[in-house]
């Protein structure tokens, strides 16, 4: 080698040894923290990940100032290492005092650990969970109390605490405000997983001695009360996580518990008298399927917790299709029908919406995906005054790596190798694929949206990381992070925020002498930020018992208020920034119960109105039909017509049905309505999807037509004909078997909208057609239908529409005038298609869409409503898939789908593509490739073929050509400004009308100010495992402002419906105003607007 290349190659090693800069947390080398604790993992023939099933989950961390001279030790528990205590003696340098202190645990396999002072005497003590494989030695949970000169003495038995079984963490707090602290102790079950338990129904509700258990604090002594306070103690409870937290604000703990496997978390409410009720499926939607780590902490600064939950998903393309592992649709239906809830393949963010609901928003959020993750902890991280998120992940073996499943952990295979090899497991296991994969941050920015800040905060190195813990180990204002990792040293980073902060500790009376469960609220130039104590949290972890709260610039607090656990107050103003506090519950005093000004008078209220009616939703699932497709698209209704029916001067109302059950038609009468299904009953075989009254044949009666839908019946069945039923007596309908004779082919109608298109007096139609049966993607028709005046309906879509009849697959449609020229134009959304505005211009309806900017406006549009400002030129506000979706779309980086009959059998498929930097990549599963089109299993008969396959390189190149390709570059539910009829600018709208799909739209002045407000109802839960329902928004009322609209909460507007929300019509009931929200599969809500 040359004197010039060494140079270069010096150079080069410099500069990529060279410490990275305006890193928020710097690593601590083990030379300089003397920390040199690594949890070492090394499997055997007789140990390993087959013999003991949580073989690689690693151990926790504690931090707690044992010694009391106010700098934070730091505890980590080890599997086949023993446990080390470290002591922090300052400038982030520590000695290992483990022997001396009497904490050496060799032969033990530690997990949780959790630091609380339990005798009262102001020393913190060490509780360590103890679990292994069945069989080991010293299995029981040990207690270390300190004896308060750094030794400390085993006394689990003597306090009731040596649980012998495979536990892995406990939590202790004051669940009956008694003043003590008692115990729930996280205990994963020994028993195997697979045939004999997998979704069995109603299993947890059986007992067992080796299950979760709750213990009281009986002076000093825990008394097993698991029975009596209502917690689940079966052996389907994996258990990984426990926090601690009141969810609801009623002064009292709760309870999470993250449970792997099959098994659904549980949600514990503390019922105030001693007894908590499991209360998931009441507070939530969707859960993660296997979660491990947990955390509780507000991360809107509104006072309320939200609750952050990890898994397994991972971020990059190719380890998603590699190495995770979906339900197929049918066994996440049996466990749904058996009780195991809605659970999904990626972590959790549950936003609290105050008023005992949960939104979970972690795809809108970006935080969904983390790969193998572990420890989940929620801080502020830069001290700016908002939570962050961090994640702590890495498993040393892929243990789902699915070439290694399917071809390698095959019964046969393992059958030759135990009969021909020495050491067959072990040497299976060898065959695991490896890789470390970077520990996660997301900096919260204020908005209820995220940035993934891993490597700009400096956490990113590759790892095999478990429990992890915050602390402000150098006692400079900000919180340090200490991670346990799996063959590796223990990671120590040091914070290196510059932002104002302010900590707080407590003194309390009685036996709870560090104050969990005390409430904290830090009050700053109008805004809160809000904590409670509790420091086991995240994974197997315990975290600093001080809180510190982030102030960025501020250097002035104005206020701070301590609920204290036992109901007692702390106020203290005028406090300084960069200060620790002590706060002495000696001077609290008992809350005073504040004047109620005002009223809590609500926009809207719940009105019980007895309606015979309930929609049942029929039996059909698409996948098995089209085993490509996303979503399913056979569950679209109810819909609802209001009108004056009999001519009474009464709102009356239709609501439709799907396949199997009859519509009704409801007449108001007094106080009740009559039902009248008579004329509907021999279309009970169709599914009702849309409707529109009308006078029809011009005898000036309201009559009523009905398009019929869904994705069941082919093009051929009678049963997808629109119909129309005249009115002949005001009370009595009768179908006109005539009306739409012309068709010549049955379509599946989305939407039927009215105008007189050929200004002759009539009303006419354009019928939209969402999908072709059987063939989802491919180009629909849709229709202009002329009125004969008599009700009988020519179709003159090539007439009016052209070319235009092939606008895309079309689900609501509304005629306006945009530009106030005293003509309608028509306005159409779909999936796959662009906004179209349509001009009726001599004879024909000519496409201004892009002249108004709305090219590459392609979305997943479900519905349209218009809104009419004070300006007349009317905007529109269009429902769409929402951002809280695994998918994501962008003009330069849009959704794509391949369509095309790939294999040549006479059917189209679909595949469906996602951009991951600059490539397009399938997102479907392979297994499904290979149902759908049997032929790619040869050419992918492995996932290590498939993981880095583009879509282009899926079929030759002539096949590529030739496929139809149809794109999504907006999911955003959006609002569109009228600018004088010449330009319709397309806006997002609020957050809280993202977080998932809208259906529905309804746009009235709710809190009579004389602007606009709307209503939005959605959801949508008929979607594949591996993308997730959006189920996100339980109705929400945006209300108008001269700048535009605010999401109101819950407790104002009164509005609260959870389901998958069809419709939304308006309807006038004794001189009241109220709403009919129509729910798929559920019965009608009546809300009643208060005047």
């Amino acid at each position: 080698m040359t004197i010039r290349k060494i140079i270069i190659l010096i150079l080069i090693l410099s500069a990529c040894s060279k410490p990275k800069e305006n890193r928020l947390f710097e690593l601590i080398s083990t030379q300089k923290s003397n920390i040199t604790f690594n949890n070492t993992l090394e499997y055997t023939e007789e140990l390993n990940p087959y013999t003991y099933r949580n073989f690689y989950n690693g151990g926790g961390v504690a931090i707690g100032d044992f010694n009391n001279d106010s700098l934070q030790d730091i505890f980590f528990t080890g599997n086949l290492v023993s446990n080390r205590l470290y002591l922090n003696r300052g400038e982030l340098y520590f000695d290992d005092i483990t022997e001396e202190s009497g904490l050496m645990s060799s032969g033990v396999w530690s997990t949780g650990v959790s630091v609380v002072d339990i005798n009262s005497d102001g020393y913190l003590d060490i509780y360590v969970c103890k679990s292994g494989p069945p069989g080991g030695e010293r299995r029981y949970n040990e207690l270390f109390i300190n004896n308060g000169d750094l030794t400390f003495t085993e006394r689990a038995k003597d306090y009731g605490l040596d649980n012998e079984g495979l536990s892995t963490h406990a939590a202790f707090f004051d669940f009956d405000k008694d003043g003590d602290l008692d115990c729930y102790l996280l205990n994963n079950t020994i028993r195997s997983i697979g045939i004999g338990i997998d979704l069995v129904k109603d299993l947890r509700l059986n007992t067992s001695d080796k299950g979760n258990k709750f213990l009281r604090n009986d002076n000093g002594k825990f008394v097993d009360i698991s029975d009596e306070v209502g917690i689940y103690t079966s052996e389907i409870g994996f258990g990984l996580g426990v926090t601690i937290g009141d969810l609801n604000l009623d002064g009292w703990q709760d309870m999470y518990i993250s449970n792997d496997f099959f098994e659904k978390d549980y949600l514990y409410i503390n019922n105030q008298d001693g007894t908590f009720n499991e209360s998931i499926e009441d507070y939530l939607t969707e859960i993660s399927m296997g979660s491990m780590g947990a955390d509780m902490a507000d991360i809107n600064n509104d006072s309320y917790p939200e609750i952050f939950v990890s898994e397994m998903l991972p971020e990059r393309h190719d380890r998603r299709v590699s190495k995770a592992v979906f339900d197929s649709w049918d066994k996440y239906q049996l466990s749904i029908s058996q009780g195991y809830f809605n659970q999904f393949n990626r972590n959790v963010l549950q936003l609290n919406n105050a008023d005992g609901s949960f939104s979970e928003i972690s795809r809108i959020t970006g935080v969904d995906a983390t790969d193998w993750s572990w420890g989940a902890l929620i801080f502020d991280m830069d001290n700016d005054g908002y939570k962050d998120i961090f994640v702590a992940n890495g498993i040393y073996k892929d243990l789902l790596d699915q070439d290694y499943v399917n071809f390698l952990a095959n019964p046969s295979i393992i059958s030759n190798m135990i009969k021909s090899e020495s050491e067959p497991i072990k040497k299976l296991i060898d065959m695991i694929p490896t890789e470390s994969v970077g520990n996660y941050a997301y900096k919260n920015k204020g908005d209820l949206s995220f940035s993934d800040v891993s490597s700009l905060f400096g956490l990113d190195m590759p790892s095999f990381s478990n429990g992890s813990a915050y602390s402000d180990l150098d006692n400079d204002g900000d919180l340090d992070l200490v991670i346990n990792n799996v063959n590796m040293p223990a990671s120590i980073y040091r914070n290196n925020s510059k932002k104002n902060w302010v900590s707080f500790s407590f003194n309390s009376d009685g036996p709870n002498t560090y104050g969990i469960g005390n409430k904290l609220y830090v009050y700053v130039n109008g805004e809160v930020q809000y904590q409670e104590l509790s420091p086991m949290r995240g994974f197997q972890s315990s975290v600093d018992y001080r809180l510190y709260f982030g102030l960025d610039t501020i250097n002035n607090i104005d206020s701070v208020k301590v609920i204290w656990n036992n109901g007692l107050e702390s106020s203290i103003k005028n406090l300084s920034s960069n200060t620790h506090y002590v706060i002495n519950e000696k001077f609290a005093s008992v809350i005073k119960k504040k004047l109620l000004l005002g009223s809590d008078k609500k926009l809207l209220k719940n009105k019980n109105i007895e309606i015979d009616y309930s929609h049942i939703e029929n039996e059909f699932v698409d996948f098995d039909r089209e085993r490509l497709l996303f979503k399913m698209n056979s569950n679209e209704g109810p819909c609802v017509c209001v009108d004056d029916f009999n001519g009474d001067g009464l709102d009356d109302f239709f609501v439709g049905s799907a396949k199997g059950s009859i519509s009704s038609l409801f007449f108001q009468t007094g106080d009740t309505f009559s039902k009248q299904s008579e004329p509907f009953l021999s279309d009970i075989d169709s599914e009702d999807v849309d409707c529109v009254s009308g006078d029809f044949n011009g005898d000036g009666l309201v009559d009523l037509i009905v398009s019929s839908g869904g994705s069941e019946y082919s093009n051929f069945s009678p049963e997808l004909r629109d119909r129309l039923y005249i009115n002949i007596n005001k009370n009595n309908f009768k179908k006109e078997e005539k009306a739409f004779s012309e068709l010549k082919k049955f379509e599946s109608t989305s939407t039927v909208s009215t105008y007189d298109i050929d200004q002759d007096g009539d009303l006419d139609l354009f019928l939209g057609t969402r999908l072709n049966t059987g063939s989802y993607g491919t180009q629909t028709d849709n229709y202009i239908l002329l009125n004969d005046g008599d009700g009988i309906f020519k179709d003159v879509s090539e007439v009016y529409l052209g070319e235009n009849k092939f606008m895309g697959m079309v689900t609501d449609s509304e005629f306006v005038d945009i530009d106030l020229d005293g003509i309608d134009e028509l306005i159409v959304v779909g999936e796959w298609m662009p906004i179209g505005v349509y001009k009726i211009k001599k004879g024909k309806l000519i496409n201004i869409s892009f002249d108004l900017g709305l090219e590459k406006s392609n979305g997943l549009y479900n519905t349209l409503e218009v809104i009419i400002n004070k300006d007349s030129f009317p905007d529109i506000i269009i429902g769409n898939h929402g951002l809280n979706s695994f998918f994501n779309a962008s003009k330069e980086y849009p959704l794509t789908m391949y369509v095309n009959d790939f294999d040549s059998n006479g059917r189209n498929e679909q595949i469906l593509g996602m951009y991951y930097g600059d490539d397009l990549y399938p997102v479907v599963q392979l297994k499904d490739l290979w149902m759908q089109i049997p032929s790619l299993k040869k050419q992918f008969l492995k996932f290590e073929n498939y993981k880095n396959k583009k879509m282009e390189e899926l079929f030759p190149k002539e096949i590529i050509d030739e496929t139809e390709k149809a794109f999504v570059y907006n999911l955003a539910s959006v609002y569109l400004k009228n600018k004088n009829g010449k330009e319709l600018i397309l806006s997002e709208l609020p957050f809280d009308a993202q977080i998932s799909t809208i259906n529905s739209i309804i746009v009235d002045d709710f809190n009579n100010d004389s602007l606009k407000d709307f209503i939005v109802g959605g959801n949508s839960t008929k979607i594949k495992p591996e993308y997730g329902i959006n189920n996100a928004i339980f109705s929400k009322m945006f209300i108008g402002t001269k700048e535009g609209f605010y999401p109101l909460n819950s407790k104002d507007s009164g509005l609260k419906i959870s389901g998958e929300i069809r419709d939304i019509q308006k309807l006038k009931h004794k001189e009241i105003i109220n709403y009919i929200f129509a729910i798929n599969n559920s019965n009608l809500k009546f809300y009643e607007k208060e005047n």
